[in-house]
């Protein structure tokens, strides 16, 4: 008599997760192809999404299927910098996501029109333009507030099907609303990475420091408040630090021209996984346009947003 099987005696999920772990174990030799492609040069004209108004643009590419985590105190304009960070890859061509939970849309596109036309009052005729501009470039998820994780997840699987390439979020303490919750901060980062490497979006992810004992010290990843595995689990790591002491002396004195040599403002690229530079870049600050430079003497000119180069990326 044939042996019966019974519904209740089969453990479907444990044969459905044995599949799924035989799939993913691999024959190195199967990955032939990407390790080729890995050393093979580059095709001329080639550069990857990057912040290029910055030399940071040669040091550090925002690849595909990856996180970043940005991160620094309250008020050091780690937010500023993003926006521009995010027009630039605009301005490349790259599809662009920014959900905001604590900025309103038309704050989000009054700062970046400031520092796009580098000035502190764009015209009518400007702000038309970079409407116009920012469609099939520019996204805003239009929420405020605290939003559940895996709403997050399926905001960026939507995303992607628009085929959005680059993903920010601002912030973390929007989707792990306590800091104290760290087995929850460690899950968010797990899922985080699998939807990035399911849908080849980059996330850029702000994260925000610990009280500092004195703010007048650049901040290093392990100030990050919450799980360590939010910097342990990232793939780069990139701190926002502003330069406030040299701005409160400059109250006192504005005409203290060796102070004014001091950068505004510091980024330093903490971890970069999958690349080779890490270390400190300077900044300085235009306080009319919010535009950061490499130079203090840098000439702040508006962009060419409709260039032929820029127009001939964006339709490749």
């Amino acid at each position: 008599m044939a042996a019966v099987l019974t519904y209740d005696e089969i453990d479907f999920e444990a044969f459905k997760r044995e599949k799924a772990c035989k799939a993913k174990v691999r024959k190195a030799s199967v990955f032939i192809e990407d390790l080729l492609a890995e050393f093979a040069p580059k095709p001329e004209g080639y550069r990857g999404a990057t912040m290029r108004s910055s030399r940071m643009g040669s040091l550090i590419d925002f690849r595909p299927g990856e996180v970043t985590t940005w991160f620094g105190y309250n008020g050091h304009r780690k937010s500023m910098f993003l926006g521009q960070v995010m027009a630039d890859l605009c301005r490349q061509g790259h599809k662009t996501l920014t959900a905001s939970f604590e900025m309103d849309p038309w704050k989000t596109l009054a700062r970046m029109a400031r520092q796009v036309f580098g000035t502190y009052c764009p015209t009518n005729d400007q702000l038309k333009l970079i409407s116009r501009w920012t469609d099939g470039r520019l996204w805003i998820f239009d929420h405020e507030g605290n939003v559940d994780a895996d709403e997050l997840m399926a905001v960026i699987r939507y995303a992607n099907g628009l085929q959005i390439t680059q993903v920010f979020i601002d912030s973390m303490q929007f989707v792990c609303a306590s800091e104290e919750q760290l087995d929850a901060q460690s899950q968010f980062m797990t899922d985080l990475l699998g939807v990035c490497r399911e849908t080849g979006v980059h996330a850029h992810l702000v994260a925000h420091c610990k009280k500092p004992i004195d703010e007048n010290k650049p901040p290093s990843k392990y100030d990050i408040r919450g799980s360590s595995a939010i910097s342990d689990k990232s793939h780069n790591i990139i701190g926002v630090w502003a330069n406030q002491q040299k701005k409160a002396r400059l109250l006192v004195n504005p005409h203290d021209m060796e102070l004014r040599q001091e950068p505004d403002a510091q980024v330093q690229i903490c971890k970069q996984r999958n690349g080779e530079f890490e270390g400190r870049l300077k900044f300085w600050v235009d306080e009319n346009s919010f535009r950061f430079t490499d130079e203090r003497t840098t000439q702040i000119l508006p962009w060419d947003l409709f260039d032929s180069e820029q127009q001939e990326f964006s339709h490749a």
